[in-house]
């Protein structure tokens, strides 16, 4: 059992889930050589524990319309953390938000469908109560996109 709790049997079902979220409980159950209950009870079990958020279809950005994307390292007065974050949140094109140390409180990942549209973020966001400095790089080139773990 590691640290978090999955056991190799559960580590398996990530990975195929990971790979392929729509695979049926019976595709697992026969490649995992366990019943579909089985199946079933874990999936359940890794969903109520918060292991699995949710299932969702991987988009490419470009294609789905927003060809323009951009970091945005952002230091944020203490007071303001938690409102600041659920704003930041709350903005459709913000696809991250991570909280980090050093220089910089925390770090956007946004898209947009232009530039003027990207512009109009970033002024919404320094306007945002609590935004001491907002620094902007626009992304040039896609390299990795992989929101998936070795399991």
């Amino acid at each position: 059992m590691s640290p978090a709790g999955l056991d190799d049997l559960d580590r398996r079902i990530l990975g195929i889930l990971q790979r392929d979220s729509r695979t049926s409980f019976a595709e697992m159950s026969r490649k995992l050589k366990v019943t579909e209950a089985t199946v079933r009870f874990r999936i359940k079990r890794l969903l109520n524990k918060g292991v699995v958020l949710k299932f969702a279809a991987l988009l490419d950005p470009e294609k789905a319309g927003f060809p323009v994307s951009g970091a945005i390292l952002l230091k944020i007065d203490p007071e303001h953390l938690e409102e600041t974050s659920a704003q930041l949140t709350a903005f459709g094109q913000t696809m991250f938000l991570f909280q980090s140390t050093g220089e910089y409180d925390m770090v956007a990942v946004v898209y947009s469908h232009d530039m003027t549209q990207l512009t109009q973020l970033v002024r919404k966001i320094k306007m945002i109560p609590g935004v001491k400095e907002a620094r902007v790089s626009v992304t040039t080139r896609f390299l990795k996109f992989d929101p998936t773990f070795q399991m």
